[in-house]
């Protein structure tokens, strides 16, 4: 397994399978293309694709007009279930915050690709906000941002059923072809292309989030929530780490704390922080050289002013962000940006 980037479980994309027979689209030639066999995965339904075969289906669905909707109809055929022990897990939840939060702690084990996290407002309302943790090419991203935006809607829904109560989602994508297919999606609004960065916001209010579950059972949960566990720590140890932080830092809008870094990888901040020095780095020296290298794309390849670069960047100031730069770098990043800009 190649240990700096995630395996994704195989089950979801052999969903647009039935769809594209449905379409008269012969699958066989694409299974070949990503050496990809169809009757291993029947017999290993926990199979997984990597990320260059999944960019290769993606493309391939896509080529076909009449597949503009794929990533709708995607979203909109998963059900809580198909998220295997994470799926059962989320059912057991007492309400549909701790199940939200759940799907958060365990996002990776249904699509290491993005992370999800949850943060509270003033009034106790919920925001989820997805965004990938590593590059993907831009058609596939828009298609998971899609995907993942429906998929999040139909288990909402599905997990307080006619209870459900008006919310809004965000997108980064500009509006689908089939953006009139939302207006029926029950009591969500979808708004599109209001987000500067690739990625999806979730906005949910108290009184939604406080709704109870009808299977909860505390019991049966923990018992699915070890398993999760231990897949989470199989992950850990299959990938390189300090190339997975760096990915993770260089796709988020924010660069994630010490601690919200360990909760992805479902360790404490003391055990993320002895693993990364067995490997003789931290998380403050990772955090930096991205920083950093962020700083030299955007002098180099943007016209942003060092006020909005340093804004940008989490610098209280333009000084700041100045100062730092020539400590790590060596020259102002003025003359950095001279130097550079017309290569």
């Amino acid at each position: 397994m190649n240990n700096q980037i995630p395996y994704i479980p195989a089950r979801y994309y052999f969903k647009i399978l039935d769809i594209l027979e449905s379409r008269n689209i012969t699958t066989e030639e694409i299974l070949s293309e990503i050496n990809i066999d169809l009757k291993k995965y029947l017999s290993l339904p926990d199979m997984k694709m990597n990320q260059e075969q999944v960019e290769k289906f993606i493309s391939f669905c896509l080529k076909f007009p009449r597949n503009y909707d794929l990533a709708f109809e995607l979203g909109h055929s998963l059900k809580v279930s198909s998220h295997s022990l994470v799926g059962y897990a989320i059912l057991t939840c007492e309400n549909l915050e701790q199940a939200l939060i759940y799907i958060s702690k365990y996002f990776s084990l249904i699509i290491p690709s993005f992370k999800l996290s949850y943060f509270y407002h003033t009034d106790q309302s919920m925001e989820l906000i997805c965004e990938p943790v590593i590059q993907i090419d831009t058609l596939s991203l828009n298609f998971h941002l899609e995907a993942i935006a429906v998929a999040l809607h139909c288990t909402i829904h599905e997990l307080v059923e006619n209870r459900l109560l008006p919310y809004h989602i965000f997108m980064s994508i500009n509006e689908p072809l089939h953006g009139y297919r939302y207006a029926h999606l029950s009591k969500v609004k979808f708004h599109f292309n209001t987000l500067k960065k690739p990625s999806l916001r979730v906005q949910l209010s108290e009184k939604l989030i406080k709704q109870k579950l009808r299977l909860a059972d505390e019991g049966t949960r923990k018992a699915i929530e070890l398993k999760c566990q231990e897949q989470i720590y199989e992950i850990k140890n299959n990938i390189d780490l300090v190339v997975w932080l760096k990915q993770l830092f260089l796709n988020s809008s924010e660069i994630p704390s010490l601690e919200d870094c360990a909760k992805l990888l479902n360790i404490s901040s003391k055990t993320l922080q002895r693993n990364l020095k067995e490997k003789e780095t931290s998380y403050q020296e990772l955090k930096n050289t991205v920083i950093i290298d962020k700083a030299k794309q955007m002098l180099i390849s943007s016209n942003k002013s060092m006020i909005e670069i340093a804004e940008e960047l989490g610098y209280a100031s333009a000084s700041n962000f100045s100062r730092s730069f020539k400590f790590f770098v060596g020259i102002a990043p003025t003359i950095y940006q001279k130097k550079y800009h017309n290569l």
